[in-house]
């Protein structure tokens, strides 16, 4: 007998953007050194989320029992138009909140999201990470991407301090 799913992974829809948002705004007010943006940011109405839904690929997992939204990423393929690097798509805001990490929800996502780019017929697929962010860094090569960079001094946060970014990729 198969095991169950730790979690049900799909595409989020406009229905979604309510738990969207909320789930979004946790993430960068509970981790300002994982994200380039700011809650501040995307303190925005509820139709800019659906917007941002509709205009790419925004994945989530859901717990099962509850519907609950425990985790998102995106892939912005609509942002891969330009002719000479189009074969090539970014994967952009992992998240999974902190009371459901450990139960590979961010591997289920990311392996939904490879399998995504790939029939979608991209060549490679690219991801930064914080340099201090061990944890993540693991999960994405567990799933065979490699460093192929590093950036000093990538983010400042408003404390003072600095964040050097793993530039990562995955030959699909």
């Amino acid at each position: 007998m198969s095991k169950a799913p730790p979690v049900n992974i799909r595409r989020l829809g406009p229905d979604d953007a309510s738990a969207f948002r909320v789930l979004r705004l946790r993430g960068l007010t509970d981790h300002p050194d994982a994200f380039t943006s700011t809650a501040k940011d995307w303190d925005l109405p509820l139709e800019a989320y659906i917007e941002r839904i509709e205009a790419g690929h925004v994945i989530g997992a859901f717990e099962p029992a509850s519907g609950e939204l425990l985790g998102h990423v995106f892939l912005p393929t609509h942002l891969a138009t330009g002719i000479k690097t189009r074969h090539k798509c970014e994967v952009w805001s992992v998240y999974v909140v902190p009371e459901a990490r450990g139960r590979g929800i961010a591997e289920a996502m990311l392996t939904h999201v490879i399998a995504l780019a790939r029939s979608l017929g991209f060549s490679w697929l690219k991801l930064q990470v914080g340099e201090h962010n061990a944890p993540a860094r693991q999960t994405y090569e567990r799933l065979g991407f490699e460093v192929y960079g590093r950036e000093e001094d990538y983010l400042r946060l408003p404390d003072g301090r600095s964040i050097n970014e793993l530039m990562m990729q995955l030959r699909l």
